[in-house]
């Protein structure tokens, strides 16, 4: 009699075995991946053909009667990943140090920025931020920016967030909704908190700012592989190197200026410290210096290496501590907050400066003191090192497809901005850390997009860094909730680091946010199948799941669940009134549910009988001629619905027939060039699970990426949602997803002109 070997069974026919089977248990060895579980299971029997044929088919038949067991299925497939090209491993400094950033002219569409998520730096083509005004109106603006610095303009009117509010009828219930954003309240509400800017650091000649015409023959260069700026150029005749790093886990900025005009002391370093931002502007504002009087910079500590300066803000403060070796002096000038290095021993000068909330005690000044310039670069290096050599990474410099190169270097580039800003503790808003827009606060309808790309592109420790802030605000959330009279968690869709929501004409209506928490943390729980995973985030999945539930309404006449009004669906463009069943946020709805019943049944908990009841009688999606249309009660085929299969994996709720021709109906509308913003991303994700390998491929090339990577956006000089769309579009595309088809980057073209080599991905659902 044949015998199917272990080795040659399907390992997803074995999943589906293992259910509700206990002899079966221990195929799962096969595909957990956890070696502690391996070590104590009994070794599996051979399996007879016959049988094995029987019980996939049966087994098969079981699956699709419950979803919920693909994401067993997604833990093994994460679990037993292999590279998607056998062979000799990628030279990973070879393709990240073959896209390095180099500038050669002052170009404000073109500064580079240093950093690690929670700290960035942004300079000008002198490796300093000496242009700060050419820059901010022509391009984009030189910011120092953290995570952790934030200010509140006092509230002299005592202002409260209920004088933003609108009463709005929710199915016989009122809800008292801010969404007056031109309001005293409002305004005040949404422009507060904002980010600190932390001060500028430029360049003088002979004490005055530098002159655009001075600089010349200008060659600089960002390292991607070690995150270190270098620059040179000639200011008045005389050559200026310039060498910029930053220190991973620091807010810390270091520089090696090297020229004969810091011997003569003709260059110096200014340091200069701004009130705030103009945020009367919620995009790309310019900074205040015109109101001296309303903070306060002080030298609070000093010796001959160091100066540290106390910055106090109404009611912030925070700390610039700036440190040199040999001969130096920092001076304050003329003006307010304004201070000068001189450090005129020999031609070269290094510094460092250190931003924090923390006011040192002695001992910890004189650490500060003691860190060189020398050390923050090997820092650097090391951190950009690990950041590279560990996770995902992509060689396309086989293909003969023209388009591979630009597609590869849009890959790296954009995996640099998104750890220089997105990877920190607090999930910034769209521009991160670059510039401040939404007055420096995190849309959460967008954090699928920037935090997904981590998990792809095997980083998923960075995803879970902003995820721990949303375990923080929970309890906000939960009351936000309740004072709505819904159960569970509301999650703000604009907030500052504080997660109070802030009021907007869209911001109460948008429903789209409310799942992404729970499909993130699924993403974690596919790396890390295990209870720890499961306990840690378990309050976010169920107390999200609590909302869902509650928030759908049920209407007795049709015996069915319905999503609003009021809401806004994702194109933000109907009247939230009457606004019913969104086409996505039905389906994200569902499949939100059906994760927080899966993790119910992994701790060993009975399912949620209201949950359950939802699921059953949600709202089907809404049909029209056979395509699916964006809203039950405005039924016009657009773009959003394709969020349902590719940034969504394919569920229950979707047909695929009526999302291939739903898709062809846009894309033949609109036509592949014209896809732009983080939408390109999302048409890319859908061509490619729809087999349509031709499509996506093109759509990746799509809009205009800079030479520093950067896309603008509106009136936003960077728009980061369009790079993180476009990582999660090319790492679904190359990592591949579940049920993908078994070839090297499923998701491009297999007509001999791609070679994709890739390591370390992670598939999505």
């Amino acid at each position: 009699m044949a015998i199917v070997r272990r080795r040659h069974i399907s390992w997803l026919a074995m999943v589906f075995l293992g259910i509700g089977n206990a002899k079966a248990w221990p195929l799962f060895r096969l595909v957990s991946g956890n070696s502690k579980h391996q070590d104590c299971l009994p070794p599996m029997p051979p399996l007879h053909r016959r049988k094995f044929i029987q019980q996939s088919s049966l087994a098969a038949v079981a699956g699709l009667a419950a979803p919920h067991l693909l994401s067993r299925l997604a833990a093994a497939s994460v679990a037993t990943a292999a590279p998607a090209a056998a062979g000799k491993l990628i030279d990973r400094q070879a393709v990240v140090n073959r896209h390095d950033i180099r500038v050669t002219s002052l170009d404000p569409a073109s500064p580079l920025t240093a950093g690690d998520g929670d700290f960035a730096f942004t300079v000008d083509a002198t490796g300093l931020q000496s242009f700060e005004t050419f820059y901010h109106d022509k391009g984009i603006p030189l910011e120092t920016r953290s995570t952790w610095a934030w200010h509140t303009f006092p509230n002299v009117d005592n202002l409260k967030v209920e004088d933003a509010t609108t009463p709005f009828d929710f199915h016989g219930r009122t809800l008292h909704l801010a969404n007056k954003e031109n309001s005293p309240a409002g305004k005040y509400f949404r422009e507060n908190p904002h980010p600190i800017p932390l001060g500028q650091i430029s360049l003088l000649y002979k004490g005055e700012p530098l002159a655009q015409e001075a600089i010349t023959a200008i060659d600089q260069q960002l390292n991607l592989w070690t995150g270190a700026i270098h620059s040179k150029y000639t200011l008045a005749g005389q050559p200026v190197e310039v060498e910029t790093v930053t220190q991973p886990g620091q807010s810390r900025v270091a520089v090696k200026l090297r020229s004969p005009l810091v011997k003569s002391g003709d260059l110096q370093v200014r340091f200069r410290f701004a009130y705030s931002y103009l945020v009367s502007g919620k995009n790309n504002p310019p900074l205040v210096w015109d109101q001296g009087d309303h903070h306060r910079t002080q030298a609070v500590n000093h010796d001959a290496n160091f100066s540290v300066l106390q910055r106090t803000i109404d009611d912030s403060k925070y700390f610039a501590t700036v440190s040199w070796p040999g001969k130096g002096n920092l001076t304050a000038a003329t003006e307010p907050h304004d201070f000068r290095l001189n450090a005129a021993e020999d031609d070269t000068m290094t510094f460092v400066c250190t931003f924090s909330a923390e006011d040192f005690d002695g001992p910890k000044y004189q650490k500060l003191a003691a860190t060189t310039f020398d050390e923050v670069r090997a820092a650097s290096t090391q951190g950009w090192k690990d950041y590279w050599s560990k996770g995902g990474i992509v060689d396309l410099s086989g293909s003969a497809d023209a388009r591979a190169a630009e597609i590869e270097r849009r890959i790296i580039i954009s995996m640099y901005l998104m750890k220089v800003n997105f990877a920190g503790s607090f999930p910034p808003a769209e521009t991160g850390l670059t510039c401040l827009s939404w007055y420096g606060k995190h849309n959460s309808e967008m954090y699928f997009w920037h935090a997904a790309q981590f998990y792809e592109w095997g980083r998923t420790d960075l995803l879970e860094k902003s995820l721990a802030w949303y375990n923080k605000i929970l309890p906000m959330g939960q009351a936000d909730a309740a004072s709505q009279g819904f159960e569970g968690v509301r999650w703000p869709k604009m907030a500052g680091i504080d997660g109070k929501p802030g009021p907007g004409g869209i911001n109460p209506f948008i429903i789209w946010n409310q799942p992404n928490p729970i499909y993130l943390c699924e993403l974690v729980y596919r790396v890390h199948p295990d209870k720890a995973t499961l306990d840690k985030y378990r309050d976010i999945v169920f107390e999200s799941a609590k909302f869902l539930a509650s928030f759908a309404w049920y209407d007795k006449e049709t015996d069915r669940y319905v999503l609003g009004p009021p809401v806004k669906n994702v194109s933000e463009s109907a009247d939230a009134t009457k606004v019913m069943n969104p086409m996505f946020e039905l389906a994200y709805w569902h499949y939100g549910l059906q994760v927080a019943q899966t993790w119910r049944e992994r701790l060993g908990l009975p399912p949620e009988p209201k949950w359950a009841e939802v699921l059953t009688k949600l709202s089907k999606l809404p049909v029209r001629n056979g395509k699916y249309v964006e809203i039950e009660t405005f039924p016009n085929v657009g773009s959003t619905a394709l969020l349902a299969l590719g940034y969504m994996p394919p569920t229950s709720m979707v047909d695929i027939e009526t999302m291939r021709a739903t898709f062809d109906s846009v894309n033949g509308r609109q036509g592949v060039a014209r896809w732009s913003s983080w939408a390109a991303g999302e048409a890319a994700m859908t061509a490619a699970r729809l087999g349509e390998t031709e499509v996506a491929a093109s759509i990746l090339t799509n809009q205009n990426f800079t030479n520093n990577g950067h896309v603008a956006h509106k009136d936003l000089p960077v728009y980061l949602p369009i790079n993180s769309a476009f990582l999660a579009a090319a790492g679904l595309m190359i990592g591949g997803w579940d049920g993908a088809p078994k070839v090297n980057g499923p998701g491009f073209p297999q007509d001999g002109q791609w070679s994709v080599k890739s390591e370390g991905l992670n598939p999505l659902p």
